[in-house]
């Protein structure tokens, strides 16, 4: 799938938020303040480094020797004295590194709380958050932290290495975020720290050249599900359970006790009673799961909705792709949906992937590479 990409116009707009809420080390070993800065056409000390055309290029830096790789299309600019690093991309988002020496006295935790006490509430930058969890970059320790505001969500991530702290803020645009965020997760993957960074007992494999703009999918061993009568087949990881609640759904998720137990990737087969189109079975079947949705669940939002079109060898079907939030006995959750009409008839496909909020992101490679895996059969209907 291709996704049509913002233009600079977008990247110009974005770049100045990030400029007003970045992060600056600034005299201490910590994460100091933020500072607003006046963009420019050309700010003095910045070094502007389009990547090659169809290449992709990697980047050390030149004081705390990290080596980053910089997506395909982007632009690489390095600012100040301590070499504060920006990724421009024409797709419409923004990565920002900033690196300053390690304070091992302020956990990263603190560092969190400091950032959200200066913008994170209202009439500022960040207007909510959307989570928080402990994770690991490049080897080293790090928080993972979703923000909203002003129709931008931001991934903060802040690593402690040995010397160095790293503070690295993906910026899009809410409704494109979702999809765009596979190329900072793949970044995040081809990112290296100078391996003196690694604690001893934490050494890593470097990472290896970038050969794909794709996260690598999920390790877990795949099971097949191809049932007669449901018009699809799909892989699904292999530790995992596969139930079919009616007729016309197969759910697929984590064992109960696993933290997967929450997840559900679901795909359900609808035939509107008053559909006489393919396509009027997928708009009757979108207007129906947001109807649902509204009536069962509380605080419901739709997040983004966007055409979404299926491609599988010579087949081709286009639908609608949304990204809703609600609530539901006590627990937040995120839903990401894709509805497409079969190739005849008036049956629609449901193909939804659902988790709390704050483990959204963690589990959705295992998503992804279940919706590459999903082939849909044509005839019946």
């Amino acid at each position: 799938m291709r996704c049509k990409t913002a233009a600079y116009p977008m990247a110009r707009a974005l770049l100045r938020f990030l400029l007003f809420i970045v992060a600056v080390f600034g005299g201490g070993p910590v994460l100091a303040q933020f500072k607003q800065a006046q963009p420019q056409n050309n700010p003095s000390g910045a070094l502007e480094k389009p990547a090659s055309p169809g290449k992709f290029k990697t980047y050390v830096h030149p004081i705390r020797k990290f080596t980053a790789v910089v997506p395909v299309g982007a632009e690489l600019a390095e600012r100040g004295d301590s070499v504060q690093v920006s990724i421009r991309s024409r797709r419409g988002y923004i990565i920002n590194i900033q690196s300053g020496d390690a304070n091992p006295t302020l956990s990263l935790a603190h560092m969190i709380t400091k950032l959200e006490a200066k913008y994170l509430g209202p009439g500022k930058p960040w207007s909510q958050k959307l989570s928080e969890k402990r994770s690991k970059m490049a080897g080293l320790d790090a928080v993972e932290v979703l923000y909203d505001g002003g129709g931008t969500r931001a991934e903060v991530v802040i690593a402690r290495g040995v010397k160095t702290d790293f503070v690295i803020i993906f910026f899009a645009p809410v409704d494109s975020f979702e999809i765009l965020e596979r190329e900072f997760k793949w970044f995040l993957s081809n990112f290296a720290p100078n391996p003196a960074e690694i604690p001893v007992a934490k050494k890593a494999p470097a990472a290896s050249p970038a050969t794909s703009s794709v996260p690598p999918k999920p390790s877990v061993p795949t099971k097949r599900f191809d049932q007669a009568g449901y018009g699809y087949a799909i892989q699904y990881p292999g530790n995992w359970d596969v139930s079919r609640p009616s007729d016309n759904t197969a759910s697929f998720s984590g064992k109960k006790g696993t933290p997967a137990y929450q997840v559900v990737v679901s795909i359900q087969n609808v035939r509107p009673a008053t559909a006489k189109t393919p396509g009027e079975a997928a708009d009757q079947a979108l207007t129906g799961l947001k109807g649902s949705l509204s009536r069962e669940a509380n605080d419901f939002k739709i997040v983004g909705e966007k055409p979404w079109t299926y491609r599988n060898g010579n087949l081709s079907l286009s639908g609608r792709q949304i990204v809703v939030t609600y609530s539901y006995s006590g627990e937040r959750y995120r839903k990401w949906a894709m509805v497409l009409p079969r190739p005849e008839g008036t049956v629609a496909h449901i193909w939804s992937y659902t988790a709390p909020d704050s483990r959204f992101m963690e589990f959705r490679p295992f998503a992804d590479a279940m919706l590459k895996s999903w082939t849909i059969q044509p005839g019946g209907g």
